[in-house]
This record gives C-alpha cells, sequence and structure tokens, in this order.
C-alpha cells in the first residue's frame, strides 16, 4: 500500500491507494473501547453501539441529536420521553450485523440483505427508490450533472431503511466521514459499509417496526423541522442570476399582471459586491433596501443566497474581521486554507465552532436590516471551482491530516477536514437559523441549503441541486425526494424545470405538474440556458402553469397540516404509497407516483410525448383531482393527462381544505376556505395558527376533526388557542355547496 509522505498539497490525497476486489475480510485490528446498550424510542427497539480507537475517550460528540440526547421529543411538541438506556448482553443483532476495524483510519460493517429485502432512504440518492444493488458513497460533494455513473452528492444521511418480510428496520451509523454503502452489489444477500475515520461512531439499529413508527423514533432522535411559515410553502421563481434590480421588478410584475400566483423572488449571487457575501452591488442593486420594499409592496418576500467563501481582500470587513478572531479554516501546517470559488481566492469559516457559528449568525443583522426574508445557503459542501472530489471514490484509506483540505476544530479538538467533511453544510445553516432565530425572535426562520447531513431537517429546508433540463431528471426527482423524506427531512425539492441545459415548453408545464406537489416548490435555471418563467412558452403552456400553481396555492390549509403532522410524528411530506399501505406488494414496487399526504396520489406523466399512463391505484375508491368518475382501486388503469390536468387522485372519504384563490400568502388569512368532501362518509382534519410565530408551540393554534356523515358536515373542537381573524367557512359535496361554523 502507498504511503504519503511530503506534507504538500491535498491534491496528494487524490493518489491514496484505491481499492482493488476484495476477496475476503481484512484482519480486525480493533483495539479501543466501545460500548452497547438498548432502549425503546416511541415504542421502538433500539440497539445502540459507540466504539472508539485506541488513545480516544469515548465516541465523538453528534451533530445529528437533540443536544439533550438522553430525551427524545415526541408529538405533541411539549413532551419528553426520558430514554433510559440499559447495558446490552451480548446477542446477535439484526441481519447479523458484525462490525471491526481494519486499519488505522477504516471501519467495516458487514450484515446480510435476505433476497426479498428492499432499502430506502440515505438522504440524496441518484437512484431509485429501492437502493438495492449499487454503492452509495456518502462524502458530500458538488456534482454539476447527475449522471448515473458519478455517485457522491449534496447531502450525506447515513440512516438506511430495510423492509423484510413487511416489517422495517434502520440503521443509522452517526459518523460525518466519508461512508461507502454496498448494497448486495455482488447479489450474495449481503451488505457492507465501509467507513474512513480515525476517530469513533455511533451505530443506532432500529428493529421491527411498521414505516411510520420507524420515522418518528428516528426522527425522536435527530430532531423534526419546526412548522415553515406559511410564504415558504409558496410558489419560488429564481433564476443564477437576474442581472439587476430593474429585471428582478420586471418579474415581480409579471407575475402580478399575468395573475400566476408568487410569493418569493430569490436573488442569486449577483446582487453581491464582487460576489463578497453580506454586500450588495452599488452598480446592479444600488437602492437594494428599496427594491427588497417595492418587492415587498408587491407580497413578495426576498431570499438571498449566501456562500461559505469570504473573498481574499484586506479591505472586505468580513475578512478582516474573521481574520482577526481568528475564525477561517487552516492548513496542517497553521497557514490559512485558500480555496477559489465565486469572488477568486477565498477563506472558510470553521463552523464546527459554536463561538464562529455566532460570528456568522450576527453577520445576517445585515439582511434583517434590508428586509431580506430567508437565506439560502449554496455551495456549502463545501465547493472548490475547477477541483473535483477531493477524496478518491474507490479510496480504502483517509489521507493524514496535512494531505487533507483544512483541518477544523470539533469539542474533540482539532481532525481534518474529510472527517467531518459532511457536517459543513449542516453547521452553516445550523448558525444561519439561529441568527435568524435571534435577530427575528418572532418569526420563523426560512433557511434553504444544498448540504446537510443526519438532523439538518431542524435547521432548513433542502433542495436537491443543481439538476438538468432532462426528463430522466424530471422522473428521477420522484425516487429521491421519497428517500430524502424517509431520511428524515420534510421540507424539499427540485429545481423545476431544471437548473441546467434548455427546458422545454412541454417539460416545464409536466414539471410544473408534479412540482406543485414537491414541499419545496422553486423554479430555478442557470443563466446559461434559456429563459423557464411560467411565460415563457406559448399561452397555453402558460394557462397550464398558472392551473397548477393556482392549485397549489389553493391547497395551502392541506399543505399546512401536512407539516403538523411531520411536527407531531416525523411523517413526511411526500411519502412512498407503502406509507399507507403496507400490505399492498404492488404498491411497493412503484417509484414513478406518491403520496402527498394520506389523502392524495400523484400520478405524473414523466415522459415526453405522454398523454396517458398506466396508473395504479390502492385499495378503495379514488377521484380524479380535477373531476370525473371515480376508479377502483387495488388494480391497474390507463389514464389520460392533457397539458393542463392536474394528475391525482383523492381518496374516497377525505376531506381537504381549499382556500379560494389567492395571489399570494399575504391574502391568505381573511380568504374563505371551502372543505370538499369525497365519498357518502368522510373524515379529515383542519388546523390553523398565524403561519409565522412560534406562538403554536405555546398551544397558540386551533384543530378540528370533520366529519361528514349522513349528509351533514360536523366539526369537533381538539384545540383552541389562536384568535384567527374572521374568515368565511363552506362545506362542497356532489355539486351542494353551503356556508358553515366551525364548533368552538
Amino acid at each position: 500500500m502507498k504511503q504519503l509522505e511530503s506534507p504538500t498539497d491535498w491534491l496528494e490525497a487524490r493518489k491514496i491507494k484505491t481499492r482493488g476486489r476484495e476477496e475476503k475480510r481484512p484482519e480486525n485490528v480493533f483495539a479501543g473501547g466501545w460500548t452497547s446498550d438498548t432502549t425503546e424510542v416511541q415504542g421502538v427497539p433500539v440497539t445502540r453501539i459507540c466504539a472508539w480507537p485506541r488513545g480516544a475517550e469515548a465516541a465523538p460528540v453528534s451533530f445529528a441529536l437533540l443536544e439533550d440526547t438522553a430525551t427524545a421529543q415526541l408529538g405533541d411538541g411539549d413532551v419528553e420521553e426520558s430514554l433510559s438506556w440499559r447495558k446490552s448482553v451480548e446477542e446477535q443483532l439484526p441481519f447479523n450485523l458484525e462490525w471491526q476495524q481494519s486499519s488505522e483510519c477504516r471501519w467495516n460493517f458487514y450484515f446480510n440483505l435476505p433476497a426479498e429485502a428492499k432499502c430506502f432512504g440515505l438522504g440524496e440518492r441518484l437512484s431509485g427508490f429501492n437502493l438495492r444493488g449499487r454503492v452509495h458513497t456518502l462524502f458530500n460533494y458538488g456534482d454539476s450533472t447527475h449522471v448515473p455513473n458519478f455517485d457522491p452528492m449534496y447531502k450525506s444521511i447515513p440512516f438506511l431503511i430495510i423492509r423484510h418480510q413487511g416489517r422495517y428496520h434502520g440503521i443509522f451509523l452517526d459518523s460525518p466521514a466519508r461512508q461507502r454503502w454496498s448494497l448486495d452489489v455482488e447479489l450474495a444477500e449481503s451488505a457492507s459499509v465501509e467507513l474512513l475515520s480515525r476517530r469513533g461512531w455511533t451505530l443506532y439499529m432500529f428493529s421491527n417496526a411498521s414505516l411510520p413508527d420507524l420515522l418518528a423514533a428516528y426522527t425522536a432522535l435527530t430532531g423534526r423541522s419546526k412548522l415553515p411559515p406559511t410564504w415558504s410553502l409558496g410558489h419560488h421563481q429564481s433564476r443564477w442570476s437576474y442581472p439587476d434590480d430593474k429585471t428582478v421588478l420586471e418579474v415581480a410584475q409579471e407575475f402580478r399582471a399575468r395573475k400566476i400566483p408568487c410569493d418569493v423572488i430569490t436573488l442569486d449571487i449577483d446582487y453581491m459586491d464582487e460576489y463578497r457575501v453580506f454586500t450588495t452591488s452599488p452598480e446592479r442593486f444600488p437602492n437594494f433596501r428599496d427594491t427588497v420594499a417595492r418587492l415587498q409592496d408587491m407580497n413578495f418576500r426576498v431570499v438571498t443566497i449566501v456562500d461559505p467563501g469570504v473573498k481574499k481582500d484586506a479591505k472586505y470587513f468580513v475578512y478582516n474581521d474573521g481574520r482577526k478572531h481568528d475564525y477561517f479554516c487552516k492548513k496542517a501546517d497553521g497557514k490559512p486554507f485558500y480555496g477559489k470559488v465565486w469572488p477568486g481566492q477565498s477563506v472558510f469559516p470553521d463552523f464546527l465552532r459554536q463561538d464562529v457559528r455566532l460570528w456568522w449568525a450576527a453577520l445576517h443583522g445585515f439582511f434583517i436590516e434590508n428586509g431580506v426574508n430567508g437565506i439560502w445557503n449554496d455551495m456549502n459542501e463545501p465547493c472548490l471551482l475547477g477541483q473535483g472530489c477531493p477524496l478518491p471514490l474507490e479510496a480504502i484509506e483517509l489521507p493524514k491530516e496535512h494531505h487533507q483540505l483544512f483541518i477544523q476544530h470539533s469539542p474533540e479538538g482539532d481532525v481534518g477536514h474529510f472527517e467531518v467533511r459532511n457536517l459543513y453544510g449542516a453547521q452553516m445553516s445550523r448558525a444561519t437559523y439561529e441568527g435568524l432565530r435571534a435577530l427575528r425572535p418572532d418569526e420563523r426562520p426560512f433557511v434553504l441549503t444544498r448540504s446537510g447531513y443526519a438532523g439538518i431537517q431542524r435547521y432548513a429546508a433542502v433542495w436537491l441541486g443543481d439538476n438538468m433540463s432532462w426528463w430522466e431528471h424530471l422522473a428521477i426527482s420522484v425516487p429521491m425526494l421519497l428517500n430524502v423524506g424517509l431520511s428524515g427531512v420534510p421540507f424539499c425539492g427540485v429545481d423545476v424545470g431544471g437548473f441546467g441545459d434548455d427546458c422545454s415548453p412541454e417539460l416545464l408545464a409536466r414539471w410544473y405538474a408534479v412540482g406543485m406537489f414537491y414541499p419545496f416548490f422553486r423554479n430555478h435555471c442557470s443563466k446559461a440556458g434559456a429563459e423557464q418563467e411560467p411565460w415563457a412558452f406559448s399561452p397555453r403552456v402558460e394557462d397550464a402553469i398558472r392551473h397548477f400553481v393556482e392549485t397549489r396555492y389553493r391547497l395551502l390549509p392541506y399543505i399546512r397540516a401536512l407539516f403538523w403532522e411531520h411536527v407531531r410524528t416525523g411523517a413526511p411530506v411526500v411519502r412512498p404509497m407503502i406509507w399507507d399501505y403496507p400490505e399492498d406488494h404492488f404498491a411497493a414496487e412503484i417509484d414513478d407516483q406518491f403520496l402527498f399526504g394520506r389523502d392524495i396520489l400523484v400520478t405524473p406523466v414523466l415522459k415526453r410525448g405522454q398523454t396517458e399512463r398506466s396508473v395504479y391505484l390502492p385499495e378503495g375508491l379514488w377521484h380524479p383531482f380535477d373531476g370525473g368518475k371515480a376508479l377502483e382501486g387495488g388494480r391497474l388503469h390507463k389514464v389520460s393527462f392533457e397539458l393542463d390536468d392536474v394528475p391525482a387522485f383523492v381518496r374516497d372519504g377525505a376531506i381537504i381544505p381549499f382556500v379560494d384563490q389567492i395571489q399570494s400568502t399575504d391574502e391568505y388569512e381573511l380568504t374563505p376556505i371551502t372543505f370538499r368532501i369525497w365519498g357518502d362518509k368522510a373524515i379529515g382534519l383542519y388546523l390553523d395558527d398565524d403561519g409565522i410565530s412560534f406562538e403554536y408551540e405555546e398551544d397558540g393554534y386551533n384543530e378540528w376533526l370533520l366529519r361528514w356523515e349522513n349528509g351533514e358536515f360536523k366539526s369537533d373542537l381538539v384545540n383552541f388557542g389562536y384568535i384567527a381573524p374572521q374568515r368565511e367557512y363552506y362545506f362542497e359535496h356532489a355539486g351542494r355547496k353551503e356556508r358553515v361554523s366551525l364548533s368552538r
């Protein structure tokens, strides 16, 4: 094995020995310490194993877990369950899982994978829904094209779900170092995980649960998203980049003139002064605060991009202040690390350090003073321009610290960046969230991040990076988002229309038809491509897109309730059909349909030129979303979807609240709501809160159980703690519409 010798350049790390075909397991050289204990988390048995190498005292502190790892938050928000970990006797783990240390910096885990078992989760994977049969590398990296022959993606969430004999098991390997999950690639009913780390790790094994119970337990440990601000659930419009304030205002005016609902204008890097973060361009945005105010007058929020790279510039206040306080990452020799990003040579804050996060958080006062509403963290793997993945995909050893990009300071002391790389974007997002929370304590922050790790849902929404305007990327967005949701992250989406290449009119319309059901709903594209705003093509395409966006806004009460469900139970917003139909073996094979909550089944058109597709409906009756004859479930149907048809079905027995048409969420509170009823007997929930504060955590919300029986609409008050503005309520059933009053 070739060893790296001279402390020259981090690029030497890419020359490290890579794997050949292993015929047998390597020798176990473990001589450190370890513990094993068990507990139940929300009724799910969990075994925890902590291991650390010789010379260390314990496994590293975890970012992924809630701050107090002795407790797990339950669904009501205020209730906590004390976790009583019991020392475990040595016993066989599920799937015969075994672990060993194979070298100073390599740990290996082995487990069986029965032939009929299916694998899900692992965060952002460029894969179909079932992850089996492939190697999955968890090492955050900014891949610009997303093609199948390259594996690392922007986010690493090492939580694997295994479905076996109708029950679910979870393996959570809590380490932010490089992991390589090989899921029965050799077709030998076996799997393995390779972890490259000189530190310790903690592994959690969740056993024998239903899928909802498994997610409830996992998110009880790693945390759940707060309720997002209602405006962030609306339609976002973005581009890299709108060149100046005049263009931005024109885009906003087009939305209002064309009556296409929209809530957010996102500003990419060109709003900055030569790409210096926490600045604005005096040429392109000379009156930035005034521009933001004018957008807000039109009921638009503004979200601005912030990258981690700080321009090396002796006249730049952020650079000078960070250097003065020694906040930037250094190489192993103590010299500053410089990497090339949009501003040119740049330094990078060490977000593992609490003092650095506090400093970064306070810098966001610049945006608060200018009226900015949300922050988009990008390039935060971190990404360096012109450089490939800093660690080879096939590496089997970890470079010494002086051959890694830079050194970071963890709670246990200095550590090479590759050991904690998967935390960089997550800790940046944490600093951003905590800064916005402190600067605007009465408002829910909105943070969007490209890079993340397990637990990122506590701080940010995610999108899946630089996809392309390809039909293939439209299709794969469905299983990718399903796996992100099953990894504990509910607020997720992809760029509608695709970021790279040119989007066609048909593709844009079909993408909006499924994108309206993404939890995070944003149109974004590169400046190198053609325009893809909703009006970029023919009136027919514009009309179809308007219909989809209007429908998204009408569903806002339902969408808000789905996030409530996540807060209470950890449930994803978009979920696989097996979530609600666990006994349906056919549903388990489908990854081009998904449930949007319990009551809506989305069946998108994902191929060019396609106007009809085969749709599998689970048991029961299903009603076409835009109206028509109900179809019987438990079988396949051939269904036509014109360009402007919402490709979805509603479950018989559902009551879904629809708000009357609005152009932005600023109109939401006073606009009438109609409870649409499907079937002769139906049930539903309606929740209401102010949509912006944290009062809901102190009982400041209203909740009703809705019922339709014997031709009569009933509402039972479950909770009343929010004095809402007066609005009108109606029910609608089989063409009959009447005004109703909700019980008090």
